[in-house]
């Protein structure tokens, strides 16, 4: 957990109104794009994500005793599911499906969801592991991938590596599923 999402978790859960208020901006700023990621694998619309997500933080402001004692960001992601989210989730989510009956499994998984371990990562320790990933490929590969991360039409890739836009094509496909693969393989030793 970086340092500036410590220390506005100090702040919201500390009894001086006015330092709650200061920090939770940074915590909100800390916490969206991990808590937005979360809720839309469930719920599929950005607009309902948003709603859910501006109650969490209302019910966070109200009721902050819960992270007291989170110390990881995966254990914060836990204890905002579990202590905050979860019934707005399932509020949303019956609302939204209304005539469609939830299985079993589905039931289940709204009420303790299972976390990917590269969902629980930070956005900081993704781009880690994502440049620890990529220093594993070749040199060409890299390469390739590298310009087409920064926007790089593939006949611009094609004359950067001096091949052609189809050889391009392939290799970049290749190399995704590498990626993919790198990436799946680092998740199941975690």
């Amino acid at each position: 957990m970086n340092r500036r999402l410590r220390n506005a978790l100090k702040g919201i859960t500390g009894t001086d109104i006015e330092r709650r208020r200061r920090a939770m901006e940074p915590f909100v700023r800390a916490t969206f794009e991990t808590f937005i990621r979360f809720l839309y694998r469930y719920l599929g619309n950005e607009v309902e994500c948003e709603d859910v997500l501006e109650d969490v933080y209302a019910d966070i402001w109200e009721n902050p005793d819960r992270l007291r004692n989170v110390d990881s960001e995966k254990q914060l992601v836990k204890t905002v599911y579990l202590y905050y989210m979860r019934k707005r989730l399932r509020q949303v989510y019956s609302r939204m499906n209304r005539y469609l009956s939830l299985s079993q499994k589905d039931m289940k998984n709204l009420m303790a969801p299972e976390l990917d371990v590269l969902e629980m990562m930070s956005e900081s320790e993704l781009k880690q592991t994502l440049r620890r990933t990529l220093n594993k490929l070749k040199a060409r590969e890299r390469r390739a991938i590298e310009l087409w991360m920064t926007g790089f039409s593939n006949r611009a890739i094609a004359n950067e590596l001096k091949t052609t836009v189809g050889a391009v094509k392939m290799l970049i496909f290749r190399t995704i599923i590498k990626l993919k693969q790198m990436m799946r393989d680092y998740a199941d030793e975690t």
